[in-house]
C-alpha cells in the first residue's frame, strides 16, 4: 500500500530512542523528510547515524529540551528554516515518575507534568502555525494505557496520560476546520530502555526480581508478549498518512488487547 507520504516533512520529538527513533526510521522509509529532536547530544548523534544507515537518508537533528519553552520555539524555527514547512508532528517525548503515592514528592509530580504533559502540549502549540499552512497537517501524540487504566505505582503517568487523552480530543475539534488532524497512540508495554527501568523500579518496590516483574507484565497482555517498537511505529506512520485522513480526535490502543475498558 502506498501511504502517499513521499516528500512530506515530519518532526519526531523524543526521536533519539525507542518508539520515536523507530518512527523516524519508518517515516524515512516512506520518503518523508524527517527531523528528530532530543535532549542528549550523544543519543541524538547515535540515532542520526543509525537512521541514515537503515534508510539511506540522514535526518535533520535538533537538540532541544521540551520542558523549556525557549527550546521548543527554537526547535520549530530551525525545522521550518531547514524544511520550509512541516506536515507531521510526532510527539514521543517525556516520562513520568513511578513509586508509592505517599513517597512521591511535589517535585516528582511537577517533573512528570512538565516533561510528558506540558512537553507535548508545548510542541503542539509551536507547531500549529506550520501545520495549518500545510493544508493536511497531522499531530500524533504518544500517550500510554495508564491514562485509561490507572496504576497505583504510576499515578503521575496515569494523570498525565489522562490529561493528554483529553487534550487530543479538544485540540482535534479546535483544529479540524483548519485541516489539522490530531490523534493519540497509546502503547501497552514495549521493548524499550524505559520499560526496563520501570521493571527495575517495580522490582525494588515489591522486593522481587526484575524477571518476576517482567513476567507479570507479559501475563497482563492477552497476546502474551511485549510489543516491538516497530509495531507501534507502523501504526503511527499509517495514522500520519492520507490513508488515515478521516481519523482525528481519538486515541488508538496498541496494547495486545491489554485494555480492559471500553
Amino acid at each position: 500500500m502506498d501511504l502517499e507520504l513521499s516528500g512530506r516533512k515530519a518532526l519526531v520529538t523524543g526521536g533519539s530512542r525507542g518508539i520515536g527513533r523507530a518512527t523516524a526510521v519508518a517515516l524515512s522509509r516512506e520518503g518523508v523528510r524527517v527531523a528528530i529532536a532530543a535532549r542528549e547530544a550523544g543519543a541524538l548523534d547515535e540515532a542520526t547515524r543509525e537512521i541514515e544507515a537503515a534508510t539511506g537518508a540522514r535526518p535533520f537533528a535538533v537538540r532541544a529540551d521540551c520542558t523549556r519553552p525557549a527550546d521548543v520555539t527554537a526547535m520549530m524555527a530551525s525545522v521550518a528554516d531547514t524544511f520550509g514547512g512541516l506536515d507531521i508532528l510526532v510527539n514521543s517525548v517525556g516520562a513520568a515518575r513511578g513509586g508509592h503515592f505517599v513517597d512521591l514528592r511535589e517535585e516528582d509530580w511537577a517533573e512528570s507534568i512538565a516533561s510528558k504533559l506540558m512537553g507535548e502540549i508545548r510542541c503542539c502549540r509551536e507547531a500549529l502555525p506550520l501545520l495549518r499552512k500545510s493544508g493536511a497537517g497531522v499531530i500524533i501524540n504518544v500517550t500510554g494505557q495508564r491514562g485509561k487504566q490507572p496504576d497505583a505505582l504510576a499515578l503521575p503517568a496515569s494523570v498525565t496520560n489522562a490529561g493528554l487523552a483529553n487534550f487530543i480530543v479538544g485540540l482535534a475539534q479546535a483544529e479540524a476546520s483548519r485541516g489539522v488532524r490530531v490523534v493519540g497512540v497509546s502503547p501497552g508495554p514495549v521493548e524499550t530502555r524505559r520499560i526496563h527501568g520501570i521493571f527495575e523500579t517495580e522490582a525494588r518496590l515489591a522486593g522481587v526480581s526484575v524477571q518476576t516483574v517482567r513476567e507479570r507484565w507479559v501475563a497482563s497482555v492477552p497476546l502474551g508478549r511485549i510489543a516491538r517498537v516497530e509495531e507501534v511505529a507502523d501504526v503511527i506512520v499509517f495514522l500520519a498518512s492520507p490513508r488515515a485522513g478521516f481519523i482525528s480526535g481519538t486515541t488508538i490502543q496498541v496494547d495486545g488487547a491489554g485494555m480492559r475498558g471500553v
